[in-house]
């Protein structure tokens, strides 16, 4: 495994026709990866991809849990349909599994909430983000975090959590990581590492932080079906487009290519239980 994809989403139905060639396309590039839950259906997916995937030469891990986002139409394309509830006996049978490295994603969204329903949208979420960090706790597995318009409500959750008794278990990465200095800092203090995807080959609205950020504690994802890297803008996103994001996240932090993906690499290893070999 040369290069890591710590979150994408395999199973999704983009890749319904062709998953054995993205397959092969990642063992060609030496690309491993962590497939993402978003509900239970969708973690047990997960957990069979990254299983059939070990047989068929590829590296590939799986994340169970739920995403936050309710359903609320069709703008949510591949999420609509979510099961909402956490189901924790289900979940107990998945991460017995030696594939599942972390739980998620999960945390909290509150860039849809229809406004009649924010008190409400905002309690449920709350709640099944904090079964999840016990969940976590309880197995011991690191937190694969959603957050959107939400970052300090999230670490204000997660520092109370931190402090409490277990707390030194807590631990995982903030993904898609769009957050300013100061959240980032936050997130170091609680032993939390960021992922940052194709957005930053188009942008420059994540420099500052993606300088910022200490070496051993940044990753490198594609969340693909979503968000295409420059020069895939348009297509579908995959796995192997994730060393794109890494030659741009080596050139803002004004590093080499071949250190930075090296460091990328041990920090998968650490952050997810050094079960990624």
């Amino acid at each position: 495994m040369k290069y890591i994809d710590i979150h994408c989403h395999l199973d999704f139905p983009d890749y319904g026709t062709d998953l054995a060639e993205v397959l092969e396309r990642m063992k060609e590039n030496e690309v491993g990866a962590i497939t993402i839950g978003t509900d239970l259906e969708s973690s047990r997916r997960a957990v069979k991809i990254a299983e059939e995937g070990e047989k068929n030469g590829n590296k590939i891990w799986a994340c169970i849990g739920v995403h936050p986002e309710k359903p609320q139409g069709e703008t949510l394309g591949n999420f609509q349909g979510l099961t909402l509830g956490f189901e924790e006996k289900e979940f107990e049978k998945l991460v017995v599994h030696p594939k599942v490295v972390a739980i998620g994603e999960c945390g909290l969204d509150w860039f849809r909430i229809e406004p009649e329903n924010i008190e409400s949208e905002r309690e449920r979420q709350t709640k099944l983000f904090k079964q999840q960090i016990e969940f976590a706790l309880k197995y011991n597995k690191p937190l694969m975090l959603h957050c959107r318009e939400a970052y300090d409500d999230v670490l204000n959750i997660l520092e109370v959590y931190k402090k409490a008794e277990g707390g030194d278990k807590l631990r995982g990465n903030a993904h898609f990581f769009a957050g300013n200095v100061e959240q980032a800092k936050r997130f170091l203090d609680l032993g939390f590492t960021m992922s940052f995807t194709g957005v930053v080959t188009f942008t420059h609205d994540y420099d500052e932080v993606i300088k910022y950020i200490p070496q051993d504690s940044i990753m490198s994802e594609t969340d693909a079906p979503f968000v295409s890297p420059v020069p895939y803008r348009g297509k579908r996103n995959e796995p192997s487009f994730v060393i794109e994001i890494v030659k741009k996240l080596a050139e803002i932090r004004g590093e080499s290519f071949e250190v930075l993906n090296g460091a990328i690499i041990k920090n998968a290893k650490v952050a997810f239980g050094g079960l990624l070999c």
